[in-house]
């Protein structure tokens, strides 16, 4: 999950935005809408979350890199609407639960390449007493008639059943496949994982809310979406898109300018625009480079006027927990959503 603006007319939009909040030390402290306020009672956080609104989806990256604080969902802002957990994370329950009673959504980021094919040497299924590999079954290395339903399946009965999230993360670039999952097999384990999440599984419990998991298309348009994703569209709920304009990125794009393209390719009922937040300031003041931390923050602002403007779904950041050593706690996070979200 890892340039810069060059169109004069977005500079001028980026410069604009940046005048509002650069005097502003914590906007978010001091209004009482559902959108910001952490006085604001769960159940209001909760009709909030559940009304027609632009969503914000920030990923917790627990890699030890950032202060430990920035990574308990229960510090994180209240108007958030997805948590996507990357790599490590908090295992207190008790923070999970803290992010959920205000109707925030635990979502968990998986490759595909630490999967494993039905039958697989890997597969738990294999290890049951009294199982006996098919004859001629090649049990180390995947077909392309290969399935993933139990992957799938235990998945879903850890994430959903026991941990009690509400949904899973399925990063699709060209260096997340491999091992079990070649990036050929993509549909075949996309789909297996469609039966237990998103708005058309089969094999999903629906909760008291009536909402089924949610299953998130992540990409960066490296891999190839015209078998994985084009065919297969209505098992996604939504499509968080890497439109990185800092970092290590695939994308070619250099701003909202080149929206149009990835509206036409995903839709614009499905997309949710990210931010590389690994660009955030550092916890000791570094910014890598020098001056980036304006550059990344310019961009999830102009990307959340463009979501309010043209009514799309929503932003987000990839590393939303660095944005912690901003003052306040995640300033830009809660700015961004104020953009698209205004008080009333």
């Amino acid at each position: 999950m890892k340039k810069i603006f060059t169109r004069e007319r977005n500079l001028l939009i980026i410069s604009f935005i940046l005048l509002l909040f650069a005097a502003c030390k914590g906007p978010a402290a001091k209004t009482t809408t559902a959108s910001n306020s952490t006085a604001t009672s769960d159940s209001a956080l909760i009709a909030y979350k559940n009304s027609n609104h632009h969503l914000f989806l920030g990923f917790l990256v627990d890699d030890h890199n950032d202060p430990v604080a920035s990574t308990n969902p229960a510090n994180s802002p209240d108007s958030v609407d997805f948590l996507d957990l990357f790599v490590g994370y908090d295992t207190t329950k008790a923070d999970w639960r803290i992010a959920q009673a205000k109707g925030t959504k635990i979502i968990r980021c998986y490759f595909p390449k630490y999967a494993y094919f039905d039958g697989s040497v890997n597969d738990p299924a294999t290890k049951a007493p009294g199982y006996k590999n098919p004859p001629g079954f090649d049990q180390n290395n995947p077909t392309a008639s290969s399935t993933y339903f139990h992957w799938a399946a235990n998945t879903y009965a850890k994430d959903i059943d026991t941990n009690k999230w509400n949904g899973i993360d399925i990063d699709i670039e060209s260096g997340t496949f491999g091992g079990e999952v070649p990036e050929s097999n993509g549909p075949n384990f996309l789909t297996a994982v469609a039966q237990y999440y998103g708005p058309n599984c089969s094999k999903c419990s629906v909760n008291s809310g009536g909402k089924k998991p949610v299953f998130f298309y992540d990409t960066d348009g490296s891999a190839n979406d015209d078998s994985m994703y084009t065919p297969y569209k209505s098992n996604y709920d939504y499509v968080d898109f890497q439109s990185y304009t800092t970092g290590n990125h695939y994308w070619d794009g250099s701003g909202t300018a080149d929206f149009d393209a990835l509206v036409t390719m995903y839709g614009l009922n499905k997309l949710i625009f990210l931010v590389n937040g690994d660009s955030f300031v550092q916890a000791n003041g570094v910014q890598v480079p020098p001056g980036v931390d304006s550059v990344v923050t310019a961009s999830l602002y102009s990307y959340a006027t463009w979501v309010k403007t043209n009514n799309g779904i929503g932003v987000g950041a990839y590393r939303m927990s660095r944005d912690y050593n901003h003052t306040p706690h995640f300033a830009v996070s809660r700015n961004s959503i104020q953009i698209m979200n205004p008080a009333k």
